[in-house]
């Protein structure tokens, strides 16, 4: 999409005059999803685009570039192993396998006769798309469990 056509339609998110999601219709929710799509990676561009030009040392007014979190490693993690064995402590966690790992040790044949009765797939979280996607329309049997209770 041309970068006139995209920012023309994202303009037309102004006509809802940014409106709390219960006070726009159904129409107006689906208008909006439909645009929102587009908005956002709009602003992502927008944000790459000031992320490279600060760092070029150029400025844009109320904005900086700063140095993001950053989390501990170790530098070598044998040493660390030793260091803490000669220590007089475990360093290591002894778990099960994922189901990834585990169906690439035994084989998918094997993994089926041996795990099949223990292994589960649960009911996956509802995930908003547009109504042409493939996948079947999201039934949660937590609905038909539900009773409105009354707070008063």
């Amino acid at each position: 999409m041309r970068i006139q056509a995209r920012a023309q339609k994202n303009l037309e998110m102004l006509r809802y005059d940014l409106k709390l999601p219960p006070e726009l219709t159904d129409d107006e929710v689906s208008d909006v999803l439909t645009i929102a799509d587009d908005l956002e990676a709009w602003v992502k561009d927008i944000r790459e685009h000031a992320v490279r030009t600060l760092l070029s040392g150029d400025k844009i007014d109320g904005w900086k570039i700063v140095e993001g979190r950053a989390n501990r490693k170790y530098v070598d993690e044998t040493k660390v192993a030793e260091a803490v064995i000669a220590a007089g402590h475990d360093p290591y966690v002894r778990k099960v396998l994922g189901i990834t790992d585990m169906t690439s040790l035994l084989g998918k044949k094997q993994f089926n006769e041996i795990l099949g009765d223990l292994v589960i797939k649960p009911q996956g979280k509802p995930v908003l798309v547009r109504a042409d996607d493939k996948r079947p329309a999201y039934i949660s049997s937590k609905n038909d469990f539900m009773e409105v209770e009354d707070y008063e």
